[in-house]
């Protein structure tokens, strides 16, 4: 019987390299899958297809395909194996921790990185307006220590300054850093969605670039 992965013997962070891995996380439900199999940084979860199912709301019947594709290239594996009923039942975590797609590969591979780049705003978008639509309060009627409950979301067209531009964006990567720190995740806290992007339209990089 496979033992499940040590947090040493699990990849800290993996970076995406290469398109099959790209085109098998370009999917809602293989997205989903992975998210429940990376929920926590540590200890890593182990599940059959059935505890996938029931955690996703899904038919255990379609999930089936879609774990196998995410193994195949390497996302996920089989960790461990146990007899159910008198069936041998494959239980599966996620082969890292963390993932990392670069700049330089998404670029190579655009159509497919807008796939992947779909279904995390996809993913988002639907978590937000579960969350938003289960929190009926208002925000006067919130106590201050649930605060954290209420939904936030902000699009800014913004025209500032090169060096402010520069210092928002280190800003941000600065809470990304922290909130991905091996000491930031809370074995008892809640779980938090969050979504960052900042851009600068194309047609507003300097003329040599």
């Amino acid at each position: 019987m496979e033992q499940p992965l040590t947090e040493a013997e699990s990849q800290a962070v993996r970076a995406v390299d290469n398109v099959d891995m790209l085109k098998a996380m370009a999917d809602p439900t293989r997205m989903a899958i992975l998210a429940a199999l990376m929920k926590t940084r540590h200890n890593l979860p182990v599940m059959s297809v059935k505890e996938l199912a029931a955690e996703l709301g899904e038919p255990q019947t379609k999930l089936y395909r879609h774990v196998r594709q995410l193994e195949a290239v390497g996302l996920i594996k089989v960790a461990s194996t146990r007899m159910v009923s008198g069936i041998l039942e494959q239980r599966y975590q996620a082969s890292q921790q963390d993932l990392r797609l670069g700049r330089g590969f998404l670029r190579e591979h655009a159509e497919d990185a807008v796939g992947l780049m779909q279904a995390v705003l996809d993913r988002f978008r639907d978590g937000f307006f579960a969350a938003f639509e289960a929190e009926r309060r208002s925000e006067d009627d919130v106590p201050a220590q649930e605060a954290y409950r209420i939904p936030m979301l902000s699009l800014s067209d913004l025209k500032i300054s090169p060096a402010k531009a520069l210092e928002l964006r280190s800003k941000l990567k600065e809470i990304v850093s922290d909130l991905v720190d091996e000491q930031a995740e809370d074995p008892d806290g809640v779980p938090v969605s969050l979504l960052i992007g900042c851009y600068v339209p194309p047609e507003s990089a300097p003329a040599d670039r």
